[in-house]
């Protein structure tokens, strides 16, 4: 019986210690784009998984889209931005891929050709998360307006029919060119109580951010936007993810590869948030809204 116990406790010790050298060895490698929010996404993310004692390895992809030479050596790879995302698949060879700062439009050509080893947490706030800051913050408001670019025509026939449950309204207005925001903006003002800024290329960018948000001032229609720059620059109400929000989700994702029982889903949206008001803009347009840590409170209490 001495013996057999003695046996049965080596045992258990090479399993431990074998599980937790797994863990301990884990590597990574994150691919990311060359731009600033890019690359301190990675940084945060190399401190973090370094800490929990993971080796952390780095490939910065070009305009080549290719990715440079490197020791094949991951069990693993995050990927930041779409186009990194696609060189990490194309190198992944059956190993995981974790893909942040990608929109659900930018996958729309690259979905069907990849494996089945990837999770995607996307950029885009879930739709009832929107609408539901939107009845929370703008209880009166029964008319919402947004303007779409092309890339966008699917997201904003989603959200129109996710409103048309909740009894509201969507009114739409095309734009190809960044010329066309502000007469676009002017046909939607006799048909919407408040302007939904989701992320869109042509719609808001640079060029189109002040005049925009000049146009809805003077017309005394707030503005709800997915960052927290659009805030900053005069938009009532902001609903983003934080570098370190993201970070938190690529990790958490990372685990549940590393535990083959609870494998991940292969699009994810954002799991932690952040609401940003603007209180200065909103007193001058003569709005009282809650403050933001009772919509943050009010919106994970309906599950979003």
């Amino acid at each position: 019986m001495t013996g057999l116990l003695q046996r049965w406790l080596l045992a258990l010790l090479l399993t431990t210690g074998a599980v937790g050298g797994a863990a301990a060895d884990m590597r990574v490698l994150v691919v990311h784009e060359d731009s600033a929010v890019s690359r301190q996404v990675a940084e945060l993310l190399g401190r973090d998984l370094g800490q929990m004692g993971w080796a952390v390895g780095e490939a910065i992809i070009g305009g080549e889209r290719q990715l440079p030479q490197h020791q094949e050596y991951e069990q693993a790879l995050v990927a930041l931005g779409p186009r990194a995302f696609a060189v990490a698949l194309r190198h992944a060879n059956g190993k995981p891929v974790v893909a942040a700062l990608v929109a659900q439009s930018s996958l729309d050509d690259l979905v069907p050709v990849i494996g089945d080893r990837w999770s995607a947490i996307l950029l885009d706030q879930p739709t009832d998360r929107w609408i539901n800051l939107i009845q929370t913050a703008f209880p009166g408001t029964q008319q919402v307006g947004m303007l779409v670019g092309p890339a966008n025509q699917k997201g904003a026939r989603l959200m129109e029919r996710r409103l048309a449950e909740r009894r509201l309204t969507l009114a739409i207005e095309p734009v190809s060119s960044a010329e066309e925001v502000v007469p676009a903006l002017e046909r939607l003002t006799p048909r919407m109580g408040l302007l939904l800024a989701l992320p869109d290329p042509l719609a808001h960018n640079r060029n189109t951010v002040q005049p925009l948000l000049l146009t809805t001032y003077r017309a005394g229609i707030p503005v709800v936007a997915y960052s927290e720059s659009y805030q900053q620059a005069g938009a009532v109400l902001a609903l983003y993810s934080t570098m370190p929000q993201i970070v938190a989700q690529i990790v958490e994702t990372l685990q549940q590869f590393q535990d083959s029982r609870n494998p991940p889903p292969a699009l994810q949206s954002p799991r932690y948030f952040t609401i940003g008001v603007n209180t200065a803009v909103a007193r001058s347009l003569g709005l009282s809204l809650p403050s933001a840590g009772e919509l943050s409170g009010r919106l994970r209490n309906l599950g979003q």
